[in-house]
């Protein structure tokens, strides 16, 4: 009788441990969701603020090196493809970038059109998992009824 007492007294308290960990780790994960939902919103005030600067999202990269990657990118607001040139940066697809640039000839690719990136001119970025982070959260105030 003692043993099964002693048991179920370690089942419960394994149970319990197992709860208390398990709500900390979702916690945590939402307060993480808030706050890469704020800071898609403060890429959406620098945007507001930087006439020049635009949203566009990395469709692909096709070629790194060290000093600099090679890549098309879509713009936000039309969804038009461009290749570009991050002179001494490493996006990865489907990263947001908030940036400036110069068009020029791309030599390589012989298009007249090619984005160059210089290292300052991307004002703020967002990896898949932070936009998808903003997403959870923008998900679940929309399903409390709360408008951000």
């Amino acid at each position: 009788m003692f043993l099964y007492l002693l048991m179920l007294c370690a089942v419960v308290g394994v149970l319990a441990l197992a709860t208390i960990v398990l709500r900390r780790l979702k916690n945590r994960q939402v307060r993480q969701d808030e706050l890469w939902f704020g800071y898609e919103q403060h890429m959406d005030a620098l945007r507001a603020v930087s006439p020049e600067a635009e949203l566009a999202r990395v469709s692909q990269v096709y070629q790194g090196a060290k000093s600099g990657t090679k890549a098309v990118i879509a713009w936000e607001r039309t969804g038009v493809e461009q290749d570009s040139w991050f002179e001494g940066m490493n996006p990865s697809p489907g990263d947001l970038l908030l940036l400036r640039g110069s068009p020029g000839w791309g030599p390589d690719s012989a298009s007249p059109n090619v984005l160059y990136v210089a290292p300052g001119q991307v004002l703020s970025s967002m990896t898949v998992e932070a936009q998808a982070a903003a997403a959870r959260h923008r998900h679940r105030l929309a399903a409390t009824g709360v408008t951000p």
